[in-house]
């Protein structure tokens, strides 16, 4: 495992936690997402708590990545409904530049995912306990 991530997946949750360990490349992120899709797919797991307080902000680099590749390949290969909560700094969600990098909420509209930001771990994991429970959200 590369020294700027950690993948566990929670049984007793029924989520994948990841945890970015320090700021990264684009090109980390990449690899990291990867590493995740491949654990996720091995435990057959949808529910993702992404902690980002670490790493940089996304910039609208790595959004047109995750947008473009990476998301209609992850819905591809995990299958099913997935839901994906980010884990950031209060002050990640006061940066217009991050606001713009992350799709609104009608991105998610049609999708077999959806994400969505949080500052309290608690908070993030009981949205993603019921995202595996209710399904897909109605539009």
């Amino acid at each position: 495992m590369p020294d700027f991530l950690t993948i566990s997946y929670r049984p007793d949750l029924k989520m994948m936690v990841i945890r970015w360990m320090r700021v990264i490349t684009l090109a980390e992120m990449c690899q990291g997402y990867e590493l995740l899709l491949q654990a996720a797919i091995e435990h057959q797991c949808r529910q993702w708590l992404l902690d980002v307080r670490r790493r940089n902000n996304t910039d609208r680099e790595g959004a047109h990545w995750m947008v473009q590749e990476f998301l209609p390949r992850m819905e591809r290969e995990l299958g099913g409904y997935a839901a994906l909560a980010y884990l950031l700094p209060p002050i990640h969600l006061r940066d217009s530049a991050a606001d713009g990098a992350f799709p609104p909420a009608s991105y998610f509209e049609g999708k077999n995912f959806i994400s969505d930001r949080f500052i309290d771990e608690r908070v993030a994991l009981e949205w993603l306990d019921r995202q595996r429970r209710d399904g897909p959200p109605v539009f």
